[in-house]
């Protein structure tokens, strides 16, 4: 029986797949740690291979003492562990709730979790590492670089924006897995339809028109007034009631927890995040700028911070400051570089000032021909008028090969090869970029289409993709969904 290490997400066919394949007596987890949603279910099948993440990324400090014999201790000094450990921190500021997490503590969590990661490698030999989505806590990363520095396989399963769809990758090789039993016949043609849809719906806005993502429209609707009363009575009130709770345990513990280290009270906490939010809005609005659409330009759209998207799924573009410099490089002095907030920075509450400095927006206004352009000038209209659109890995690429324009894009996306869209390459030359044909909606339905034939099963990644798909779900959807993610994970142990 296969042995593999799995991170899973809160969709129940996660725990479901696990099960179907050790009751066969195909593959067995011999470490377990994803949502705890699945904890204690996982836990009566799967015993001691099951560790909660709530103790693996929020409070590592409670894990017992190690007796690390400092096997495999040349990982230290690998580049992987400096790749870690740069990501990882970095990481770590969707914890920093009141900005008093410091390098000194997280240095100490990231090495303690290390000898822990390496010590249960060696307890438990795995074959493989499986993870339902890329690895993007600390912890959950640091076990990726260490099953890598260790050479073993490792599968990472993504999803779709438009259309509930999974697809395997290798993360090793980064190639996708080509699936052999294809999606149901009627269900394949209904998610080609939503697929076309979308596309034929956004592609009516090339000349014309206003779109919002409903992602983005529920955040912005969520702030207004009687909303956020509602939400605040609903949910928030509770939540409030639990972290004030928590902290005031943490208060009277002998144990030091160093996201509040100095045992700041309720009302100072209040305020600090409070005065991170103006600080961080308040430097955008300085730092922005009417710019000239008139004129020839690049628009670089902005990732959300902290968030998957470029941590870790930007590989080495992680840091958007990076992108910008290569951006730069690559274009002539004579195009300057429009860069656009993403519009969810200032909306989701508490969490976009964990992702950004306020000094970060005149960090990259010291690149020559960058300029922060006004939230006022629409993304559609930056696409429409721009030479080009780049981003880290945002939908704003896929949105803009819909219009007819070219996109760049750094990291890692589900939309890779997709026509009018081209990955970062060291020796990709402007030139040739540039005089790249535009093709027209049609090529790119055709090949979205092929891509879901030929790599991809009926599913949801994760709890949100499931509320986003919700008019799909139904048991024979799930039927489909567990064949499927069974059958990639299967081939992949087998072969």
């Amino acid at each position: 029986m296969k042995k593999y290490w799995y991170i899973p997400t809160g969709n129940k066919v996660w725990l479901d797949v696990a099960k179907s394949l050790y009751r066969r007596g195909i593959a067995y987890p011999v470490f377990w740690t994803g949502d705890d949603r699945h904890f204690n279910s996982a836990k009566k099948i799967f015993g001691n291979s099951v560790y909660s993440k709530q103790i693996l990324v929020f409070y590592p400090e409670e894990i017992n003492r190690i007796e690390y014999e400092a096997l495999d201790n040349e990982f230290f000094l690998s580049k992987n562990y400096s790749r870690a450990k740069d990501r990882c921190l970095k990481m770590m500021d969707r914890l920093d709730i009141y900005g008093n997490f410091s390098r000194l503590d997280r240095d100490a969590i990231f090495n303690k979790l290390a000898m822990w990661i390496l010590d249960k490698f060696h307890e438990t030999k795995p074959d493989a590492l499986i993870v339902s989505e890329n690895p993007h806590s600390h912890t959950h990363y640091l076990i990726y670089e260490i099953c890598l520095y260790k050479n073993i396989e490792i599968l990472k399963f993504n999803t779709w924006l438009p259309i509930p769809v999974l697809y395997g990758q290798n993360l090793r090789t980064g190639k996708r897995l080509i699936v052999r039993n294809k999606i149901e016949k009627r269900l394949s043609a209904n998610l080609e339809e939503y697929l076309i849809d979308f596309i034929d719906k956004y592609a009516v806005l090339k000349r014309t028109g206003d779109f919002t993502l409903p992602a983005i429209s529920d955040q912005k609707n969520a702030l207004k007034l009687k909303n956020k009363l509602f939400n605040f009575f609903k949910h928030g009130l509770l939540k409030q009631i639990k972290e004030f709770w928590f902290q005031f345990r943490k208060y009277f513990s002998k144990n030091y927890y160093p996201i509040n280290p100095f045992k700041l009270g309720y009302l100072t906490r209040s305020r600090i995040k409070n005065i991170r939010e103006r600080n961080l809005s308040k430097a955008f609005r300085y730092s922005q700028i009417n710019v000239d659409l008139t004129r020839k330009f690049v628009y670089y759209a902005l990732n959300f911070e902290p968030e998957r998207t470029t941590n870790p799924d930007g590989d080495e573009f992680h840091d958007q400051v990076i992108a910008l410099t290569y951006l730069r490089k690559f274009l002539p002095l004579d195009y300057p570089i429009f860069v656009r907030e993403h519009p969810t920075q200032f909306l989701r509450i508490d969490r976009g000032s964990r992702g950004r400095s306020p000094l970060f927006y005149e960090v990259i206004q010291n690149l020559k021909g960058v300029f922060l352009v006004t939230q006022n000038i629409d993304s559609l209209e930056l696409i429409r008028r721009s030479s080009f659109t780049a981003t880290v890995s945002g939908s704003v690429a896929f949105e803009a090969a819909i219009l007819g324009k070219r996109s760049l894009v750094f990291g890692d996306t589900w939309f890779e090869g997709c026509p009018n869209i081209t990955k970062w390459r060291d020796k990709l030359l402007f030139e040739e970029f540039i005089a790249n044909p535009v093709s027209n909606t049609g090529k790119i339905k055709e090949f979205l289409i092929e891509q879901k034939n030929l790599y991809c099963v009926a599913g949801c990644q994760n709890i949100s993709a499931q509320k986003r798909f919700r008019n799909f779900l139904n048991k024979d959807f799930e039927k489909e969904e567990l064949v499927g993610v069974t059958q990639i994970i299967e081939n992949f142990l087998l072969n």
